[in-house]
């Protein structure tokens, strides 16, 4: 049964901090060292000193990202809220020339072990980044961002529609970032208008869309402090908060998460190619004239399109010095399960395991959604080529989820990913 509470937010202060769209960043783990400086650059009070400590600029940057926390509550630029609250959400953002919108709600969510099969993982996971959420939330006792979830409403559509009625009045905040989707919050706190929701979702089974490494950053911090403590059955480390997204919602939009060869050898180079020369027909895609490198890869993804059946598609981008390639792979052998049909699983056990372990793969080949520095990477030789990936279709998403199957790490790119800094949770004896 999930457990859905509101909590005490901690909300950026515009009296002190000012304007608020200046200061959310996306989550860390797609901040690219560039992307970093440019938010270092925008404000003094931007979360990515806070979100993203494992890349700060002090010997240890969890400490540093938790005295900052504390100096902005002093100041004022960060205060509490009042209430115990859930915040309800409307992304607005552009997805291949269309307008769209992303509704759902912020809360807290109960933690769950995966065996209970409340809250259900898709992917693996990378113990180091497991390791370095543990580290900020044992410093910093706080989350900055909110994992994105996704779940089944009713039939009568109970939880969409609530949240739609919500929607339409004036929002508490509105962020207007310069290069993320536009994001309006209503904040809730009325126990009735809350009831509803955990009503209706009490039964409903929680899908992590994003967020794996947080997630389970969360319950091995909950598992560290119960070995010291007794830990109280209302403590906020018991919650992690996330952003609710119904299955219906016409604006949950995935995309392909890719994977780009960087500090492979030689050998494993040519192992890779070859592997993919006997698995697959490869055939050369011309992107449009004129292009930049980025918008090539871009159109080279939605040249590729949507998987159908049981077809095995991938894109190469650099096989051959500034060339795509379509390849398809020739006679999938049959697959016991839907996760076995995954073309990310059909890569990584097919293509990328006869030549590269598992331990050396997470040294040597990165998964990257950002078609810019997958370009900059290839085009300044920092990295070798780039595997292409399409989206993994809800429906086969939805067939592994709910058997307790996991795909390879970093197989599934929901977009938009909810931003840090609009709500944030500080822990303490009560949400």
């Amino acid at each position: 049964m999930a457990e859905i509470q509101p909590f005490r937010a901690v909300r950026y202060n515009p009296d002190v901090a000012g304007d608020v769209s200046l200061h959310i960043c996306p989550p860390f783990d797609v901040i690219t060292p560039q992307l970093q400086q440019e938010l270092y650059d925008r404000s003094p009070y931007n979360i990515v000193r806070l979100e993203l400590a494992r890349r700060g600029l002090s010997e240890d940057p969890y400490e540093q990202a938790a005295e900052t926390s504390q100096l902005w509550l002093d100041s004022g630029a960060l205060k509490h809220e009042g209430e115990p609250s859930i915040y309800v959400t409307e992304e607005e953002f552009e997805y291949q020339g269309q307008k769209l919108f992303r509704r759902g709600f912020v809360a807290a969510v109960r933690l769950e072990d995966y065996d209970q099969e409340i809250v259900l993982p898709h992917e693996g996971t990378r113990s180091e980044w497991v390791a370095d959420r543990v580290r900020l939330m044992e410093a910093a006792q706080s989350n900055y961002s909110p994992l994105l979830v996704i779940y089944r409403d009713d039939l009568r559509s109970s939880v969409g529609n609530l949240v739609r009625a919500i929607a339409g009045g004036e929002p508490t905040a509105v962020f207007t970032p310069p290069d993320m989707p536009q994001l309006r919050l209503w904040r809730v706190s009325d126990p009735g208008t809350i009831g509803v929701l955990q009503r209706a979702l009490a039964d409903s089974e929680m899908f992590i869309a994003d967020g794996h490494h947080r997630y389970e950053a969360a319950l091995r911090y909950r598992s560290g402090v119960r070995a010291e403590r007794e830990v109280g059955h209302d403590e906020s480390i018991n919650f992690r908060i996330m952003m609710m997204v119904s299955f219906d919602e016409p604006g949950l939009i995935t995309r392909g998460y890719h994977r780009v060869v960087e500090t492979a050898t030689a050998d494993e180079i040519s192992g890779l190619i070859d592997s993919f020369k006997s698995t697959c027909e490869l055939e050369e895609w011309t992107p449009p004239a004129g292009q930049p490198t980025a918008e090539k890869i871009e159109a080279f993804a939605v040249a590729l399109g949507e998987r159908e059946g049981d077809e095995v598609v991938f894109g190469l981008f650099g096989k051959e010095p500034g060339k795509f390639h379509v390849a398809r792979m020739k006679a999938p052998p049959p697959a016991n399960n839907a996760l076995e049909n995954s073309e990310y699983s059909r890569l990584h056990s097919l293509i990328i395991r006869p030549v590269i372990s598992e331990a050396r793969e997470e040294q040597v080949i990165s998964p990257h959604h950002d078609a810019s520095l997958i370009a900059r990477q290839v085009d300044s030789g920092e990295a070798r080529f780039a595997i292409i990936m399409r989206p993994v279709p809800l429906p086969e998403f939805v067939a592994i989820v709910t058997r307790g199957w996991r795909l390879p790490p970093k197989a599934t790119n929901f977009f938009p990913k909810p931003p840090a800094g609009a709500v944030i949770q500080q822990f303490g004896e009560r949400l």
